[in-house]
């Protein structure tokens, strides 16, 4: 059992004024959240910009590719001597730090929150005002998606209308998926936009944060939409939610 303790950073010693403090690996927890070690003094770390497929939720249990990320990871990471980049927030709700996590190698850098979306073991996750390097992860998942790589290439390979997505759902949920569907109506809620489907109960979902990314497609009512993405459960049925235009494979006129 590791015990976390959550300390003040801005009294940590040896804090750079551009926000980066270096720290040791000392357990992976999954795909996307470590424990560190700064000062002899444990935190707990969620990565900023990704969200990987889930490990040890209480309703969704393991994920595809859940175990996969988490392994990807931990052979980055675990017992490494890492830098980590802090943005505007340095936690969440739970407590935990958040930061881009950096290795270095020789005279390169490279961070590991982009290595996760790069090799297909994870999406952009965007949320403010955290955004120091969304541009830089779009463009690590447009990567993953012409390298085919992960998520992308367990994908592909299944093709689903809205209704199929609903009739199969229990044997699908967690799963990588296409999807295609034609949306009727675009509900317009507090905090995201749902582009509801003509036949099956099945929504594609996009946050607030990430809208403007898709306006450019915007209105959706009468397209018919083909995205790749992660199937689970929603409000309206099965629903998939969108984070990226790279997603989107192809929208009809």
């Amino acid at each position: 059992m590791v015990l976390v303790l959550f300390i003040s950073l801005s009294q940590l010693p040896g804090k750079a004024a551009e926000g980066q403090l270096s720290a040791k690996v000392v357990d992976v927890i999954d795909g996307d959240t470590i424990t560190i070690s700064i000062n002899d003094k444990l935190e707990r770390l969620r990565y900023l910009g990704i969200d990987t497929p889930e490990l040890h939720h209480p309703q969704r249990g393991v994920e595809e590719l859940g175990v996969a990320a988490f392994l990807f990871n931990k052979g980055l990471v675990l017992n490494r001597v890492v830098s980590l980049e802090l943005d505007v927030l340095e936690r969440d709700k739970y407590g935990r730090l958040l930061a881009y996590v950096w290795l270095k190698d020789g005279n390169n850098a490279r961070m590991v929150n982009e290595e996760l979306v790069r090799s297909g073991f994870a999406l952009p996750l965007t949320i403010p005002p955290n955004l120091k390097y969304t541009e830089l992860i779009s463009r690590a998942f447009a990567h993953a998606r012409a390298e085919k790589r992960g998520l992308w290439k367990l994908a592909e390979r299944r093709v689903y209308s809205a209704a199929q997505a609903w009739e199969e759902l229990p044997y699908i949920r967690g799963h990588f998926i296409t999807l295609s569907i034609t949306v009727t109506k675009t509900l317009h809620q507090e905090n995201r936009k749902v582009l509801l489907s003509r036949k099956g109960k099945c929504s594609l979902i996009i946050y607030n944060s990430d809208w403007d990314e898709f306006r450019k497609f915007y209105p959706f009512e009468e397209k018919e939409i083909k995205v790749i993405g992660k199937i689970q459960s929603g409000f309206h049925g099965c629903e998939m939610i969108l984070t990226d235009p790279a997603q989107i494979c192809e929208i009809g006129s």
